[in-house]
């Protein structure tokens, strides 16, 4: 007599499981292949590349230049770089542009936003013409655009590139109302003190000190020019002031001695 034996639960789930693991690596596989075919197939299109290059908060640099620093395109990569990697091209590459924010939007726009160092100064070249400083020290020609209100005008600096652009950080760090008096700065170096600047006010009064003295020393000449007759002011270590009028009294007597 024959004896049946039937199968047991476990050897009949065993098929099963094999069978649908089978299915899910097919449908995996599948997958897989169909996100790469269309990864390819959408890096190649015209939807991952830049269609459109906005610049916005650009005075002083024109709007190419932005660009140029971007290291951007049309027509180039849209991942390619990251925003943060463009920012800091920009300001690295433009030493007028003090920050810089990128927003990408897609479909293929890019959006550059800069903020730039604000005047400081103006400067008078041995040519003739005028260009403006901002607190970077970077070199704007003026052209067409109206000279910096209230703001100094440098004189007999060229040459001097380094000294200028710590003088140009100095103003930067100053308020405005502790230059609005400021009319001229001039270099006058000397062994004891390299940075020795001369200033002129509109108040009519001529001031000695140095370029990392002066920060410090713009405090004590607001008071000195509200409150004095227009005269020579020495703001080195020392602060000394001595009005024009005893000094021409001097001068008068000096010649009037036998």
């Amino acid at each position: 007599m024959l004896k049946v034996v039937k199968p047991s639960e476990h050897q009949e789930e065993e098929p099963r499981r094999l069978r649908r693991s089978g299915r899910w690596k097919l449908w995996l596989t599948v997958i897989v292949l169909l996100v790469a075919m269309l990864s390819v197939l959408f890096f190649r299109s015209s939807l991952s590349r830049i269609q459109q290059i906005e610049v916005e908060g650009n005075v002083y640099i024109d709007r190419s230049a932005v660009i140029e620093a971007a290291e951007l395109s049309i027509g180039s990569h849209f991942f390619a770089s990251s925003a943060a990697s463009v920012e800091q091209r920009i300001v690295a590459n433009l030493n007028a542009v003090e920050h810089a924010k990128v927003e990408k939007r897609f479909p293929g726009t890019i959006r550059l936003i800069v903020d730039e160092y604000d005047p400081v100064a103006y400067e008078l070249l041995d040519d003739g013409s005028v260009q403006a400083l901002l607190g970077s020290g970077a070199e704007i020609p003026l052209k067409d655009r109206g000279l910096p209100a209230e703001k100094p005008m440098l004189t007999e600096w060229e040459g001097k590139e380094e000294e200028k652009i710590k003088l140009c950080r100095v103003l930067a760090s100053v308020p405005d109302s502790l230059l609005s008096d400021l009319s001229e700065i001039t270099p006058t170096p000397t062994e004891s003190y390299p940075d020795k600047i001369r200033l002129y006010t509109r108040s009519r009064f001529e001031v000695e000190t140095t370029v990392s003295l002066l920060k410090d020393k713009l405090e004590i000449l607001g008071g000195i020019t509200e409150t004095q007759s227009p005269g020579f002011i020495d703001l080195l270590e020392a602060d000394y002031f001595m009005p024009f009028v005893n000094a021409e009294n001097e001068s008068e007597e000096g010649e009037q001695a036998p």
